[in-house]
């Protein structure tokens, strides 16, 4: 995948920033490029910080000048493509705030400080060093808040242990801007997401594939080891396709890693559906299309989900992708989005999509927040100044770099119109409702 090239970059950071354990990086690097697994990965830096001490910034709260943002976002395993993206949107927007002056708490102007620098902590896809590492946050590193994590098993763990944080007096508000699985909201209060929820808009695409197009028939493919794929399939996709009249004659499975996909394929053929719906992650997504284009089975549209939006689809899946129909929470044709865009393949020498636009939106979601919350930013003041940047959050209103007003619900998702996009020649771009076939 595409994005282990700016990983390798945010490792070789990970490494420089830390020159008084050479010997110990060394050994972290030889780990994991033998073990290369995440939960291995995270595990082993949260040993690394313990052994240096913390890697908290040298200088934070208000004396010092700065507010601390924690992260977590994954930047090894199979959420890297989702958490990279929105680490590197959260640094670009960060950088921008700070060059303009920072942020004003109490009076005077202070920088955000993305905790710990320059990357902040890579819990992979693992749940029990997602908990690890936000322990480490609260307590050791003293963050006002917390920014991740890219995936929503994750998510789960983490706002499941946000209730943990409540009973022992330390709670924290966490916010995702890659999780989208229903429901996930209702866990805690200081949990929050900015993720797209394609719901609606999965609803009035597939209604519009039926009355407007006349297809009448659809399957469905979910990667059945992704929890969050899983419900999607479920709660999300075939709901939307029943309620639009479609008949749904096949239901196949896969695993995230499946490369033989051929029976999967076989079974769709035989069943010649209209419409293909997808609930995976990137790479399943691309197997699947790629291995129905190898056997001739083309159905007259494919229906991704948020799992199959990233650069990596159409550079991996080429021809076997295009027309793929997908939600986004924006329009890359905007010209904010456009600017933003070249500095985010200046930075990261990928492109960026809809988790690091979300990334990039979260930090002046906390930017209006923090200014608007009064808190006193001071060691002494942390809890009660957690309490007051949830409570100015989860009323905050802004425009967003998408040109969409963006606020929360009452389970502090985000609310979002989006708009459906299709690859066309590698790039996505706005659908423009014309047939595909």
């Amino acid at each position: 995948m595409q994005a282990t090239q700016p990983h390798a970059r945010l490792a070789a950071q990970r490494c420089t920033t830390r020159a008084a354990a050479t010997s110990l990086c060394s050994s972290w690097s030889h780990v994991i490029d033998s073990l290369g697994a995440s939960a291995s990965r995270a595990l082993l830096d949260v040993a690394l910080l313990t052994a240096l001490g913390g890697a908290a910034p040298a200088h934070a709260f208000q004396s010092e000048g700065t507010v601390r943002i924690g992260s977590m976002e994954a930047q090894t395993g199979i959420p890297a493509a989702y958490g990279i993206q929105a680490l590197v949107g959260s640094q670009i927007a960060i950088d921008e705030i700070n060059a303009a002056g920072g942020v004003k708490v109490d009076g005077r102007m202070v920088k955000l400080a993305l905790t710990p620098a320059p990357n902040g902590y890579d819990p992979g896809g693992d749940s029990a060093a997602t908990i690890a590492l936000m322990k480490k946050l609260v307590a050791d590193d003293r963050v006002l808040a917390i920014k991740g994590t890219s995936k929503s098993a994750n998510t789960e763990a983490a706002f499941n242990y946000l209730k943990e944080l409540e009973k022992q007096g330390t709670p924290v508000v966490l916010l995702s801007s890659a999780s989208a699985s229903p429901g996930l909201g209702k866990i805690s209060s200081w949990g929050f997401r900015n993720s797209f929820f394609e719901s609606d808009l999965i609803q009035s695409e597939t209604k519009l594939l039926h009355d407007k197009f006349g297809y009448k028939t659809a399957a469905i493919f979910v990667a059945k080891d992704n929890a969050a794929n899983a419900l999607t399939a479920q709660s999300v996709l075939r709901p939307a396709l029943e309620k639009a009249g479609f008949k749904i004659v096949a239901e196949t499975a896969g695993l995230e890693n499946d490369s033989d996909l051929s029976a999967q394929i076989e079974a769709l053929s035989k069943a010649q559906p209209d419409v293909v719906a997808v609930s995976t992650p990137v790479l399943a997504g691309v197997n699947l299309m790629k291995e129905a284009k190898r056997r001739g089975f083309a159905p007259k549209v494919w229906i991704g989900t948020i799992g199959n939006i990233a650069p990596e689809v159409p550079r991996l899946g080429g021809k076997a992708v295009e027309d793929m129909l997908v939600g986004s929470s924006y329009s890359p044709d905007q010209p904010k989005i456009a600017e933003l865009a070249q500095t985010y393949r200046k930075r990261a020498g990928i492109d960026i999509n809809l988790f690091g636009v979300n990334g990039y939106e979260a930090i002046y979601l906390f930017k209006a927040a923090i200014e608007a919350s009064g808190i006193r930013n001071t060691p002494d003041t942390l809890q009660d100044d957690r309490k007051k940047f949830r409570d100015a959050l989860a009323k905050v209103d802004i425009v967003s770099i998408t040109g969409e007003r963006v606020t929360f619900d009452a389970e502090h998702d985000a609310v979002k119109k989006g708009y459906l996009l299709t690859i066309r020649n590698g790039k996505y771009q706005i659908w423009d409702q014309k047939p595909f076939h």
